[in-house]
C-alpha cells in the first residue's frame, strides 16, 4: 500500500539468486524500520523478520493529520 494504491515492491520464487533475495530482505527491514507492518498472507500471522517462504503483505503505519 503506498500514496498511490497497491505496489508490489518485491516478488520472487525458486529461481530468485541469494543476491537477489538479500536485497529484496533488505527493502523489508527498512519498511519495518520505517514503522511498517508486516503480514504473512498464508498464515494470517503478523511477522518481524523475512521470510522468503511466505505471501507477505507491507502495511503502512496509519498516521493521523
Amino acid at each position: 500500500m503506498s500514496g498511490k494504491g497497491d505496489e508490489v515492491v518485491a516478488s520472487w520464487d525458486e529461481t530468485t539468486t541469494h543476491t537477489d533475495l538479500d536485497k529484496i530482505e533488505a527493502e523489508f527491514t527498512a519498511k519495518m524500520k520505517q514503522g511498517f507492518f508486516a503480514a504473512n498472507l498464508d498464515t494470517n500471522e503478523l511477522i518481524q523478520e523475512f521470510d522468503p517462504k511466505a505471501d507477505i503483505l507491507l502495511i503502512p503505519r496509519v498516521q493521523g493529520g
